[in-house]
């Protein structure tokens, strides 16, 4: 016993001693694990060899054991019943009972869109569940990949391997101005539209946006009077000046009558595009991540308000 030659590889050995020392025979233990005989033999003869003691005695027809085996026997046994509950615990996930927090990555428009409906239904069924939401950002990736976020919610290119992506909504743009704003008097055109100034959002800051690309396809440009991170921020300014935002519409759908805006199309084509959820390849058969995943998508199925409906300025 002092030069032991036990390495990772083995662990599965005390599985098969462990049912020898349970059944009292080899035949029985390789009913009971689904194996043949001779595995058992085989497995427990590379034991015998790796700890330096027969560990079991054949004697009237049973497998006696011997004092080291007898001393493992409790521990095995202990061991092997704490996994088989862990993995059991892990296999299987009740909202109902759980108590656990989820962390959400997600900009103005996914948020508003699927939040409220998803906190709707933890509460009623996950009253344990909490959700943390951090806005996007760099690292995003990585804070996926560690386990510190759980799922992305917002628009993605290609995405290495190691990640999922599931589709969403699809979502396309409308134009906000306030009510009584001189443009919602006769036909938008673009050069109506260009006469305004604007307001421009940027999660993540950087300069330009789809809309000034549009434009600059057809040789136009915009007069940018400010940008902000965030849509719910240019809302209020939206309300308070005559400066007109380009935004989702099922964003504005929701926020429109609060805001007493008015929806109108935009005098440009503007591309739609897809909202997402991603997440790492690692939580891709965790059933608590799975659960998750599936509340995201049920709750990104709920309509958006009708209050309001988008059109163009009266002619």
């Amino acid at each position: 016993m002092n030069n032991l030659h036990i390495d990772v590889r083995d662990l599965n050995l005390f599985v098969f001693l462990d049912a020898v020392l349970s059944e009292g025979s080899n035949r029985a233990a390789a009913t009971r694990l689904g194996v043949s005989q001779s595995a058992v033999s085989h497995a427990l003869a590379r034991l015998r060899h790796r700890l330096g003691d027969p560990l079991v005695i054949p004697t009237n027809g049973r497998m006696v054991p011997t004092p080291l085996a007898e001393s493992l026997a409790p521990v095995l046994r202990s061991a092997l019943e704490q996994l088989r509950g862990a993995l059991h615990g892990a296999r299987r996930f009740d909202p109902a009972t759980a108590q656990r927090t989820f962390w959400l990555s997600s900009a103005d428009l996914a948020g508003m869109v699927v939040l409220p409906p998803l906190m709707r239904e933890l509460t009623h069924v996950a009253s344990g569940v909490s959700v943390r939401v951090r806005g996007p950002g760099e690292g995003m990736e990585e804070a996926l990949e560690r386990g510190t976020l759980d799922v992305a919610l917002g628009v993605f290119g290609d995405m290495p391997a190691a990640f999922r992506v599931q589709a969403l909504f699809q979502e396309r743009f409308i134009c906000l101005a306030r009510e009584g704003h001189p443009i919602t008097r006769g036909r938008m055109t673009l050069g109506r539209y260009l006469e305004h100034g604007h307001i421009s959002v940027s999660p993540l800051g950087r300069p330009g946006s789809m809309v000034d690309d549009a434009l600059a396809r057809q040789g136009r440009s915009r007069e940018v009077r400010v940008a902000v991170p965030h849509f719910f921020l240019a809302l209020f300014m939206v309300a308070e000046t005559d400066l007109l935002l380009i935004a989702p519409e099922r964003m504005s759908l929701l926020m429109a009558p609060a805001f007493r805006l008015k929806l109108l199309r935009p005098p440009l084509e503007l591309a739609s595009f897809t909202v997402s959820q991603l997440w790492h390849e690692r939580m891709q058969h965790d059933p608590a991540h799975a659960w998750l995943r599936k509340a995201i998508a049920d709750a990104s199925r709920q309509p958006a308000s009708t209050t309001s409906s988008p059109g163009s300025a009266p002619a």
